[in-house]
């Protein structure tokens, strides 16, 4: 059994493998030493993709003292069969290249990845299966919340789709703004990235508000929650 550990600034997901299965997922707050007990045993082996590394440390030692096993923590060095053609490699969040891993198995290419965690970072594959890079926007929640914290009157709201574009009080005006202005946002960066690498190419999304931002929007082909865990079990099984 392995342990995949896909570690972000907002929560930690946690899959545990049976050869190609996931039969069981775990997400927890990224705060706190407490969320470490979480993790508990029946694998045999664990890999942590992470774009916190003061978590990685925690959890790494978490599992060699606790289970005596040594985790892979991914780096690109790390990942087969994807070429990585961008500047600086060791500079780019790890998470993004694990779901390229997954998206060209699963998905075929070329591909435009979007995954809406604390971030919105979307990827692009061209049809060689080469990761060109992407763009990276602030998250959905990000958004939300600097509306509240940097103004006087606006509210703190809940995310979620609203029944009109024209908000008929401060709060429907808010969630049209967010949700629409952000699938408007989320559709002109699928054109262009298109414009790049073929108008053919298929869109995955993954992340936290995936389902919520694909309800809005027909550009995007696949919502996959499991994309980054399900990479990690690839790059696992690739590493020898």
């Amino acid at each position: 059994m392995l342990l995949a550990v896909d570690i972000g600034n907002t929560n930690i997901v946690i899959g545990l493998f049976k050869a190609d299965k996931l039969v069981s997922k775990l997400r927890i707050l990224s705060g706190g030493r407490a969320q470490v007990n979480k993790i508990r045993g029946g694998f045999s082996s664990a890999i942590i993709s992470s774009v916190v590394p003061r978590l990685t440390r925690v959890i790494a030692r978490h599992l060699i003292s606790r289970y005596k096993i040594r985790p892979i923590i991914v780096n690109w060095k790390k990942i087969k069969n994807l070429k990585v053609k961008i500047g600086n490699r060791s500079r780019i969040g790890v998470d993004r290249l694990v779901n390229a891993v997954a998206a060209k198995s699963l998905y075929g290419c070329p591909l435009v990845i979007i995954d809406f965690g604390t971030a919105t970072t979307f990827c692009a594959v061209d049809k060689k299966g080469d990761y060109l890079g992407g763009a990276i926007t602030s998250g959905l929640a990000i958004s939300r919340d600097v509306l509240h914290e940097r103004t006087a009157k606006l509210p703190a709201i809940e995310i979620r789709r609203p029944s009109r574009a024209i908000g008929r009080d401060t709060v429907e005006a808010m969630r049209s703004g967010l949700f629409f202005g952000y699938v408007d946002m989320v559709e002109g960066m699928i054109k262009r990235f298109k414009s790049v690498i073929g108008k053919r190419s298929k869109v995955i999304a993954t992340g936290g508000l995936a389902k919520l931002i694909a309800s809005g929007t027909d550009k995007i082909d696949v919502v996959d929650q499991d994309l980054t865990l399900k990479g990690l079990n690839m790059i696992y099984k690739q590493r020898s």
